[in-house]
């Protein structure tokens, strides 16, 4: 349970399909759209905290760092995942962008 960093990427993913789906069907008026929604906010959470905890146990991050980039992930929900996952995660987990 100590390197849950696959699993925070994942639930991201599957937060974000669930609000593409949940979009679609909404436009389209199909009755589910609102319990996909609710299944979206759940993985949303999911992550959030998952992120949250990867960030407070960065060694590589000062406090000021630390704070700013938990209000971005708080408020910025989706957005400021993708951006965390494209951008930042590599600063935050330590680890050098690998060139697949």
């Amino acid at each position: 349970m100590k390197d849950l960093t696959h699993q925070t990427k994942q639930a991201f993913y599957f937060s974000l399909g669930f609000y593409i789906l949940a979009i679609l069907f909404k436009v389209l008026r199909f009755p589910l759209a609102d319990i996909l929604i609710s299944i979206a906010l759940l993985l949303s959470l999911l992550w959030v905290v998952l992120v949250l905890r990867e960030v407070m146990l960065s060694p590589k991050l000062s406090n000021m760092e630390r704070m700013l980039l938990i209000l971005f992930i708080i408020f910025g929900n989706i957005i400021a995942g993708i951006s965390y996952f494209f951008f930042i995660r590599e600063k935050v987990l330590h680890k050098p962008k690998s060139n697949k």
